[in-house]
């Protein structure tokens, strides 16, 4: 999605620079009947529109990409504390040494046994 929306902005970057370029071009002929520069004003126009809609695409999906994120950081941050207090463990004494598997067994647990929401 960044890519595409990098190459988009880009793209109308290069339209936008085509059009001065053909604009600054000086000829006999006048703007009005000037056929290559109005090919390029059209073209220009249909790729623009199509770009703008991608980009407006992009930054809907971007924003609900957000916000799922944001719904998830209170798990997150349950899961480091977890980690680590496990893990903390071991420094009081080498009885309570722990594994990654113990780790995912009681991560596991702690989601099994924990109230669902509807939202997530």
């Amino acid at each position: 999605m960044i890519t595409e929306t990098s190459a988009n902005k880009a793209e109308l970057k290069d339209l936008e620079d085509t059009l001065l370029s053909e604009l600054s071009k000086e000829t006999d002929v006048p703007l009005v009947d000037n056929q290559p520069l109005i090919n390029t004003l059209d073209d220009a126009k249909n790729k623009s529109v199509k770009i703008e809609q991608a980009l407006i695409t992009a930054k809907l999906t971007s924003e609900n990409i957000e916000a799922n994120r944001e719904s998830y950081k209170g798990v997150a941050k349950r899961g480091a504390i977890l980690c680590f207090a496990l893990f903390g463990l071991s420094q009081l004494s080498e009885m309570y040494e722990y594994s990654l598997n113990s780790y995912m067994t009681v991560f596991m647990n702690a989601l099994d046994t924990s109230k669902k929401d509807n939202v997530l």
